[in-house]
């Protein structure tokens, strides 16, 4: 790999490995809801409703992490993932701080592990949009 942008290549790896990981666990039916639900730390009771919407989660998050992986490959070709995905990440930390009261009551999510993960989420999307290539002037032109 090469030492370009190698601090925003191991974040998108990272990124890109989690999402995958997780949403593995979505789309593989074989593999137990309970890794991811043991991740977010929830207490969550499986329905046919909730397999559903957690395939459909699954799919997404599967996508995410593929095209994280190819942002990791060329960070420059691929500046539309790292903005989407540190949008996607920002939408999230918004939708965690409104919603912070029905997580901890609906599934009995940690309040210090929910926040611990919020502002993680959120170091990861300013790092995304603080490591991200530059554009030179030159290549405008």
């Amino acid at each position: 790999m090469k030492k370009r942008y190698l601090p925003l290549r191991i974040i998108l790896g990272g990124v890109s490995l989690a999402h995958i990981s997780i949403g593995i666990t979505g789309v593989i039916p074989v593999i137990p809801l309970d890794i991811a639900i043991r991740f977010y730390g929830a207490s969550l009771t499986v329905t046919p409703q909730i397999e559903h919407i957690t395939q459909m989660f699954g799919a997404y998050m599967l996508t995410v992490g593929l095209l994280a992986a190819f942002a990791v490959r060329d960070p420059v070709k691929n500046m539309f993932v790292i903005y989407g995905v540190s949008f996607l990440l920002f939408v999230r930390v918004i939708q965690r701080l409104f919603y912070a009261g029905q997580a901890f009551e609906v599934f009995a999510i940690s309040p210090a592990w929910y926040w611990v993960q919020t502002v993680f989420f959120l170091a990861i999307a300013v790092s995304l949009i603080l490591f991200r290539p530059k554009v030179s002037k030159s290549n405008n032109a």
